[in-house]
Parts: structure tokens; sequence; C-alpha cells
């Protein structure tokens, strides 16, 4: 935890007790504590969104080197690779004109020591080079290096499945590209709250999401 998430903690209290004072006053026709106890709430979620902001805006976009793992807590995850696929009508995705299909490894992990866990909210997009992005094109493919490299299509895990303590899984997506544009990494979400409106999280409002480095294999 950092200073940041305490600071958000500790203005949560600050908004839910002045709101209480409020509401008190509100009911006691109080209208000089009324108006006071506004105010200062007013001015502090003023100062506190520009803080946000300018935070985003300054704050470099973290990158993580291919196989470097990011955690959330106990939840964490690793962009391992991605390759073209082989035989690309084997896969649920439907394509458009001049597009190629990657298939990406993620490797899902728990350093957590004694407790079950899943990150239902969990997705992961693909970045190319020019800085788009794309979500996946279908399901989650065959266990991990074995579907990535020879394009084995059947259902494995999904992002959001349970990991018991210490356990991990491969997860193998597949994406559509334009037929031009090259894999750079895999940007991760794990839900927006409370992150967007955490100064300087990598979720938080304005700020440029993280980047897993992934590395490329020419071939599938």
């Amino acid at each position: 935890m950092t200073i940041f998430d305490l600071l958000f903690l500790a203005s949560l209290l600050f908004i839910l007790v002045s709101l209480f004072v409020i509401f008190i006053a509100a009911l006691r026709r109080r209208a000089p504590t009324l108006r006071w106890w506004a105010r200062i709430l007013g001015l502090y979620l003023a100062a506190y969104a520009v803080a946000l902001i300018l935070a985003s805006l300054l704050s470099p976009r973290r990158i993580y080197s291919p196989g470097e793992r990011r955690c959330w807590d106990d939840w964490c995850a690793a962009a391992v690779r991605v390759a073209p696929a082989r035989g690309s009508g084997s896969f649920p995705c439907q394509l458009e004109p001049a597009t190629s299909i990657w298939l990406a490894e993620i490797q899902v992990s728990s350093v957590a020591k004694a407790v079950r866990q899943r990150a239902p909210d969990a997705r992961a997009e693909l970045e190319d080079q020019q800085g788009g992005r794309y979500s996946p094109c279908g399901t989650p493919l065959d266990q991990g290096a074995a579907a990535v490299s020879r394009g084995v299509a059947g259902l494995w895990h999904e992002l959001s499945d349970p990991l018991g303590p210490g356990d991990s899984f491969t997860v193998v997506l597949p994406f559509a590209l334009p037929a031009n544009r090259q894999p750079a990494g895999i940007v991760m979400h794990h839900g927006d709250f409370p992150g967007i409106v955490i100064i300087g999280d990598d979720s938080s409002f304005l700020h440029r999401r993280a980047l897993q480095r992934i590395a490329v294999s020419p071939h599938g």
C-alpha cells in the first residue's frame, strides 16, 4: 500500500464525515454550519481533483519488461509472449480484410499465502507499436505455449478463473490486428475502481495505462 492509497482512504473517510455533518446540519436547520462544511468539502474535492489530474498528466507511463510480473495486491499477471496464429480460419474470430490473428500468452499467478482469490473484472488489450489497442477477438484458447506454438484451439483458462494460494495458470487470448501492425505489449485492466480516483495509480483518471511489453515470436 502506497502513501497515495492511504491518502485516498483518509479522503474517503473525510468525505463521509463531511456528508454526515452536512446531513445533520440540514436536519437541524443550521444554515451557517451547513454552508461552512459544504464549502470545505467542495474546496477539498476540487484540490484533490486537480492533484489527481496533474499527477496523471505529468507522471510517465510505467513500462514492464516481457515476462515481468505485475501485481494488484496478491493477484498477478505477466505478459509472456505473442505469436502469429497458424491457420487463422480455425479460430473463433471474425476477420476483416487485411487482418491477422495473434495469440498472446499471459501468465496469471497468486502470491497469497492462504486466501483463494479471483479477479472477476480482469481483462487484457493488445497494444500495437503505433499505440492502437485491441480487445480479444474470441474466447481463450488451449493451454500456454502449446497453443502459441502450434495453434491448438480449445477452451482453457479465463483471466477471471479462481486461484489458490501460490497457484498459477496460463491464458492464451486471440487478437485480430491489421496486417501492417506489430504487437508491442499487453495493457491489463483490473477494474476501474478505486484506481481511477487514486493519485499516481496506473489506472487513475487521464493516466496512460501501464504497458507490459511482450516478447514477439516471428512464427506461430
